[in-house]
């Protein structure tokens, strides 16, 4: 995974490096926990990066790629709804907080241009027996295969002095969401919290 924090090096290259790698070794410890997500944060200066670390199962429900048309149309709809990460994240108002840029990354995503391809033809000169074994291949791989979504956000705040917490509305968004465990830095250090759907708030004072 492309570690977006680590562009804040310049002021805190340690401290980064330290989270990150620190991140590394509990996502290999809980890799891959249904219903558990990790999220990254830096704030230096007016700018805020968020790193979202979760398995696809949370937020889309399924981890196979996608073939059907209802399968096609729910992740064209969380990517959108991810690419609109103040509907996902949100500072307080008088911090005056705006999205600067948002990075997606899953191999669910990057398949689903062939998806879909591969859906508008899979009917056409096929046999009855290639299709049981395609539908016994898509089986195979549903039941087998394990996808991860990955989005950086990074943030510009006219008033950073007044980032005193983060609410996290994507718990109401994703259901399947039920726990992120965060670690961040701050200009008052390093922390760490278990969110959840009724402990949505971090406060970084």
């Amino acid at each position: 995974m492309r570690r977006q924090l680590l562009t804040l090096s310049i002021a805190l290259p340690l401290s980064l490096h330290a989270l990150a790698h620190e991140h590394d070794e509990h996502a290999s410890l809980g890799a891959h926990e249904h219903g558990v997500a990790s999220l990254n944060l830096a704030i230096e200066g007016a700018q805020v990066q968020l790193e979202l670390d979760s398995p696809a199962m949370n937020l889309l429900g399924f981890e196979h790629a996608a073939h059907s048309p209802d399968d096609i149309a729910k992740v064209k709809a969380v990517q959108a709804q991810l690419q609109q990460a103040d509907q996902l994240f949100r500072f307080p108002a008088a911090a005056d907080c705006t999205l600067a840029s948002a990075d997606l990354d899953s191999s669910l995503f990057a398949t689903q241009h062939d998806a879909e391809h591969e859906h508008e033809h899979e009917h056409e000169h096929e046999h009855e027996d290639h299709d049981h074994d395609g539908a016994h291949d898509h089986d195979e791989e549903a039941a087998h295969h394990h996808a991860d979504i990955e989005a950086s956000y990074t943030f510009n705040c006219a008033q950073p002095d007044q980032l005193t917490h983060l609410e996290l509305p994507l718990f109401a968004v994703y259901p399947g969401l039920e726990r992120i465990n965060l670690q961040g830095i701050t200009p008052k250090g390093q922390m760490g919290a278990e969110l959840t759907a009724e402990r949505a708030t971090v406060q970084f004072d």
